[in-house]
């Protein structure tokens, strides 16, 4: 990996078969893609190895454990001759101070949701959540909610019009009606639940349900759409990435 000696943001010119960045490892940076291909390889508990895909110009990699403080997802390296742009830690949380406080849960749902996916353990936020209705218009919730243990937020087949963010209490996603099968996913303080939904207009197949009592504030359809949109540019992009590999992981 060589660096040309200049000022401002960091660039390398990086060789073919180069390992930026391993599974499993701390992650102080990612990297802003400008030309050339990488293969993103993932590594499954039972030690094979598949080919998650290939990306190329325009791509970011490595920002996933950026935002939630996780482990790296995958293995990236270079098919090609690559150039890249360095993006630091400080950057990434630069862009998301500047952004609604609803675009980092919402980010971090994602990307636990792909974590899941892939079979990798989520990084779960720590610490209670912000109190959206102290902050400006197109942050605000549309109210905040004592939920008591067993109360079904939504079910199979059910339009989905709102976001759940969690100030206290547990909540899980269960398979169908939430009568068989082992728990999907559990959610706890700091954790946004329903949002794939309201990205998508897809109708759910499982069951949200409280396991605790709790509190939740809820953010209707407006006002997260309305955070949505006062995002960075790419971040914006990042969240079509997720949700397309989501979408595809699904399908």
């Amino acid at each position: 990996m060589t660096q040309p000696a200049a000022s401002g943001p960091k660039r390398y010119a990086i060789g073919p078969g180069t390992v930026m960045m391993r599974q499993g490892e701390h992650a102080d940076r990612a990297w802003l893609i400008e030309s050339g291909e990488l293969e993103v390889l993932l590594t499954a508990p039972d030690g094979g190895t598949r080919r998650l895909g290939v990306v190329g110009k325009g791509a970011v990699v490595g920002e996933m454990a950026l935002i939630d403080d996780g482990e790296r997802s995958a293995t990236v390296r270079s098919l090609t001759e690559v150039a890249c742009v360095e993006v630091t830690r400080e950057a990434f949380r630069g862009l998301l101070k500047r952004s609604p406080p609803l675009a980092s849960y919402l980010l971090q749902s994602l990307i636990s949701a792909i974590r899941r996916g892939y079979g990798l353990p989520p990084t779960e936020r720590v610490g209670n959540a912000v109190d959206f209705r102290s902050t400006t218009s197109f942050q605000k919730v549309v109210d905040r909610r004592m939920i008591r243990e067993g109360h079904v937020f939504f079910g199979p087949n059910e339009p989905v019009n709102a976001a759940y963010l969690i100030q206290s209490g547990r909540v899980v996603l269960r398979p169908g009606r939430g009568t068989l099968g082992e728990d999907i996913a559990s959610f706890g303080p700091g954790s946004l639940f329903g949002e794939i939904y309201l990205l998508t207009g897809g109708l759910p197949d499982v069951t949200a349900v409280a396991v605790t009592g709790g509190i939740c504030e809820v953010i209707d359809r407006r006002s997260f759409d309305d955070a949505v949109m006062a995002m960075p540019p790419i971040l914006k992009s990042l969240t079509r990435i997720y949700i397309s590999q989501l979408m595809k992981k699904a399908g």
